[in-house]
């Protein structure tokens, strides 16, 4: 019995080990967008353009409440799965006619739809129920990608070194790409002036 307990004390401290250098070895990558006019900010997406590797599939949630999309702006990866919920009284239809266009018909107070998105790009979040209900779906091409906050402010962390373009989405706005070099355990801050 005292063997096994302390076998297992042992594969636990080494699997931690291992574990500790592994996240180590990567990097983090954040900074300010400023946007003129300021009223299109929160609708801003900082992200690496291309990385190496392939990333397993996951699945996020926008919720819609008091008409309109929480987030405002979701983040995935190309693959990713998308639940669309509903948290109002009344009936939805979610549907976008960007990138790969889908309509997930109507739907009820409490009742959810899916939708895998196989193709990168922003997607526009439209109820053709409330016209006035605008949301978005980035899919990049990496999960190395951050909506900014309320700030303009932007985290992207887990980012192995290397060197990347690092490129800002804005729904009415543009900024230049720029060139970053992430190293492991350090951070890089970068930042982007969105103009028309």
């Amino acid at each position: 019995m005292i063997r096994r307990l302390i076998a297992r004390t042992v594969v636990a401290s080494l699997c931690a080990a291992a574990a500790a250098p592994a996240l180590a070895q990567t990097g983090t990558i954040t900074g300010k967008v400023e946007a003129t006019p300021p009223k299109y900010l929160a609708e801003t997406v900082v992200y690496v353009k291309q990385a190496p590797g392939t990333f397993a599939p996951k699945t996020a949630a926008v919720d819609q409440k008091s008409l309109t999309f929480v987030p405002h702006v979701l983040v995935v990866t190309k693959g990713d799965t998308v639940k669309f919920l509903n948290h109002d009284n009344v009936a939805h239809n979610v549907y976008s006619p960007d990138v790969d266009a889908f309509n997930l018909g109507t739907f009820k107070q409490n009742e959810e739809r899916t939708h895998a998105f196989t193709k990168e790009g922003p997607y526009s979040l439209l109820c053709s129920i409330h016209p006035e209900m605008l949301g978005y779906v980035f899919v990049n091409q990496n999960p190395y990608a951050a909506a900014v906050d309320a700030k303009g402010t932007f985290t992207i962390k887990d980012v192995p070194p290397g060197t990347y373009k690092l490129e800002v989405w804005n729904s009415h706005l543009k900024a230049p790409e720029k060139t970053v070099t992430v190293a492991a355990g350090q951070t890089v801050t970068e930042s982007f002036a969105l103009k028309r």
